[in-house]
């Protein structure tokens, strides 16, 4: 598990890494749903992967996640896992350091913290020279739409979502001015483009739901 870019949760969502598990069903309302579509797709294409690698891991959310079937968020990602002892191991670093061998490579709600997509493409490259033959990487994650109409739908929908959450259009729209500040979000058609320029042999979009989407890649054999 690699802690990824200095961020703070604090700052960003304002709300402590102790809270950011419930918090972050408010911001992202299909959440659950997104990790538990991640974990599907690893128990069909890797089963039995011996080296996982999750970046930018948070609170530990998806790496539980897995296991079962910042410097607050990494503190709070060792209490969560310390049940799993020496099946999990940290690091805080760059996501632009060489990366360790692994069988996978997933990443929750971290990317979007690269706000280039020629530097985006070369992590991407860094993954995939790090995966194993027919290593797998999974990337949940905000995107947008190409065009700005479809983009602006996005988001109306995803503060209605929000909405049924408490949390008023009003206060939605400020939360995406606050993110915009720190996070790039791009296509998900570039997205996609970017991985297969890194060199991955297959990508695709398994799951979307309003402003973030389930993206798989795998590497050759």
């Amino acid at each position: 598990m690699a802690g990824g870019e200095i961020h703070s949760v604090k700052r960003h969502l304002a709300v402590d890494a102790e809270r950011y598990d419930t918090e972050i069903r408010r911001f992202i309302p299909h959440y659950d749903e997104m990790i538990a579509t991640a974990v599907e797709l690893l128990l069909v294409l890797a089963p039995a992967a011996g080296q996982i690698l999750d970046l930018g891991g948070g609170t530990g959310a998806l790496s539980a996640a897995v296991l079962e079937g910042d410097g607050d968020m990494l503190r709070e990602a060792r209490r969560r896992l310390a049940r799993y002892g020496n099946r999990v191991s940290f690091e805080q670093r760059s996501f632009l350091d060489p990366l360790p061998a692994a069988d996978v490579v997933v990443a929750s709600l971290a990317l979007h913290h690269v706000h280039d997509l020629h530097t985006k493409t070369q992590l991407f490259r860094s993954i995939h020279d790090a995966l194993a033959p027919g290593g797998v990487l999974l990337n949940l994650d905000a995107v947008v739409s190409e065009g700005a109409r479809l983009s602006g739908l996005v988001f109306d929908r995803m503060a209605a979502r929000m909405g049924d959450h408490g949390i008023s259009d009003a206060e939605a729209r400020g939360h995406f001015a606050a993110w915009a500040e720190e996070d790039r979000y791009f296509p998900l058609e570039a997205e996609l483009r970017a991985l297969s320029q890194a060199g991955f042999d297959e990508v695709e979009c398994f799951w979307r739901r309003e402003l973030c989407a389930v993206t798989c890649a795998l590497r050759g054999s």
